[in-house]
């Protein structure tokens, strides 16, 4: 019986620690932390059913130690991180078919920025554009949309 429970437990803090599948589309590259793009715009999206500005705060405290995420610059929005309620995702703006890099310091610079400019009774929702490094030699940029939103 103590063999069972101890087995059973392995195997659950195991699979509680198992890295997550990243989205079809978007890719986690193991960098220290980095901008990847340039300045962005910004829109007020906040309602009753946005995501928590704590739950936001934590997101951007969780990925602080470093990462790029490589999000093809096509097709639907691409869901990067989330933490609780909020989520922050990403899509190609234009017609450029490429792959842009978004790193960790602008998806916490773009969800401080607007928590700082569009928070209102506890929630935050925003979206806007940036021009992030491209992932091809011969296009330097890729237009991004981006959005945080409720998960």
């Amino acid at each position: 019986m103590k063999f069972t429970v101890l087995a059973l437990t392995t195997l659950l803090a195991s699979a509680l620690a198992s890295p997550v599948t990243p989205a079809e589309g978007a890719r986690l590259i193991s960098r220290d932390s980095i901008n990847d793009c340039k300045q962005s715009t910004y829109e007020n999206e906040t309602s009753d059913a946005s995501p928590d500005v704590d739950d936001c705060k934590q997101l951007a405290e969780n990925i602080k130690n470093g990462g790029t995420w490589s999000v093809t610059a096509t097709g639907s929005q691409h869901q990067l991180a989330q933490y609780g309620t909020c989520a922050f995702g990403a899509q190609g703006a234009n017609k450029n078919l490429n792959t842009a890099y978004i790193g960790n310091s602008d998806i916490i610079d773009v969800i401080t920025a607007s928590i700082d400019q569009f928070a209102t009774d506890g929630k935050i929702g925003a979206k806007g554009t940036m021009e992030c490094q491209s992932a091809k030699g011969d296009v330097a940029t890729a237009d991004m949309t981006w959005g945080i939103y409720h998960d």
